[in-house]
């Protein structure tokens, strides 16, 4: 785990209580990053170190900081909120501190919500036990979107009966909302200036994001109708970065969770792209087609997307045990064919990136998403990368290695088994032993220590 401690709290009482990222600290490879939940497999830990051990992390403020929207009895709906609450920023800037002192490469991004948010009709909204526990928009806002009789439009839900699809029988959590309405924009706005003013948040991430297709489904089931046209959800978007990057500061984050697609229109203004790999059968890993795809469009990402660039790669494990519990999940994570996924997951992004990684659970299950274990094999320190990215090792389609300042990462989707020749022994992680020539399976990757390095 990489850790600043004592010397940093030091630092803030001598220069205050600024709790902006250091400027000259420089985060070390890999670096893993978190999205939405944490790690399941270190109990020893508290949830504030399963944070730390991330270097970005994306998330509600709550979740992140123990800070929320600026909600009331009087007004309860969060999307209608402009700032934080200002009760809780104490607690937060302290959060923050002790987060900085554990990791002061730690990146914090808030989720805003734009294209789908809870929905409560005004009779079930009489049910709830809490007034903050109501819809993000008032029932009758004219920012849900409504199909032609007039009914809100169902934008996701989860697999709660365990039939391995989402239908009628299942749990909706959101409803969409018609990001198309101006004014609905500009609440989008308000809410990253806010959070660019508290000194809390490094930025903003915005899921769905894509300019290939419309994404607003009309049933959980069928994908193929949409409300909302292509053009209609491109031009939306677009106004909404164009709106954000007018009113915010210049090193202000923008992350969009555009998949394994490349978004060329957007790229001006997104440091990052949140690379959520999807793929069709949770029992099953990659294809080669998939693997092609997501080298591609993270190679763009890093060329195109405005500096600071953040793209964060995600891959998805097998999943053995469809309803399994919490000590199956830790278990098959920790299984040999998933940890080898993770080893090529994580050597993919070291060599075709400059990027964040994570490895966690296919969203299929009906389990919170992005749950995942902490492995040993990201607690190695490469340093920085002193080679160019993709780079075939002798020439063999397939097969890439880059340099770091204290060791190698080797990277294999060639097809075959691949051995690397080093001039001196050097400490494969994943089998810890010291020799100069080491096995690589295809999909598979490691990393390896210079013999100065432990």
């Amino acid at each position: 785990m990489k850790t600043f401690g004592r010397k940093y709290l030091i630092l803030l009482l001598i220069f205050g209580t600024s709790i902006t990222n250091t400027a000259d600290a420089q985060r070390n490879f890999p670096s893993i990053f978190q999205a939405w939940n944490g790690i399941e497999n270190l109990p020893d830990e508290d949830e504030l170190q399963h944070l730390a051990r991330h270097d970005l992390a994306f998330a509600h403020p709550y979740t992140l900081l123990r800070i929320a929207w600026n909600i009331s009895a009087e007004q309860p709906y969060s999307g209608l909120a402009t700032d934080l609450l200002p009760s809780q920023l104490n607690t937060a800037r302290q959060r923050k501190q002790e987060l900085l002192s554990l990791n002061p490469n730690l990146l914090l991004l808030v989720e805003l919500r734009y294209r789908d948010a809870r929905y409560l009709s005004r009779q079930n909204e009489t049910y709830v036990k809490n007034w903050w526990e109501v819809g993000f928009y008032p029932p009758d806002s004219p920012y849900w979107l409504r199909d032609s009789n007039g009914k809100p439009v169902i934008g996701w839900g989860e697999d709660t009966n365990g039939n391995e699809k989402i239908d009628e029988n299942d749990t909706v959590l959101h409803y969409l909302v018609d990001f198309t309405n101006p004014e609905m924009q500009d609440l989008i706005v308000s809410q990253a200036i806010a959070l660019d003013k508290s000194g809390l948040f490094d930025g903003i991430m915005l899921d769905w994001w894509n300019e290939d297709y419309a994404t607003s489904p009309i049933g959980v089931d069928d994908w193929s109708d949409t409300i909302l046209t292509r053009e209609a959800e491109s031009e939306a978007r677009l106004s909404i970065l164009r709106k954000i990057r007018a009113e915010v500061s210049e090193n202000f984050l923008i992350l969009v969770n555009a998949n394994m697609r490349q978004i060329p229109k957007s790229a001006p203004y997104v440091n990052g792209i949140f690379m959520e790999c999807y793929k069709q059968e949770h029992s099953s890993g990659y294809s080669l087609d998939q693997i092609l795809q997501i080298e591609g469009t993270l190679l763009w990402a890093e060329q195109h997307l405005r500096k600071r660039r953040i793209n964060c790669l995600e891959g998805w494990r097998v999943v053995t045990d469809y309803m399994g519990g919490l000590d199956t999940r830790v278990a098959e994570r920790d299984s040999e064919e998933n940890r080898q996924w993770m080893r090529m997951i994580t050597t993919l992004s070291l060599t075709h990136s400059d990027g964040y990684v994570l490895f966690g659970d296919d969203n299929a299950i009906p389990m919170p998403d992005h749950l995942h274990n902490w492995y040993d094999f990201w607690d190695v320190d490469l340093g920085q990368p002193i080679q160019e990215k993709a780079i075939a090792y002798q020439d063999v389609v397939g097969l890439f290695i880059r340099e770091f300042e204290n060791g190698w990462v080797v990277y294999n989707r060639s097809g075959t088994t691949q051995t690397i020749a080093f001039d001196v022994p050097v400490i494969g992680i994943s089998i810890n032993e010291s020799q100069m020539h080491h096995q690589i399976p295809n999909f598979d990757g490691e990393i390896f220590l210079k013999s100065d390095r432990e």
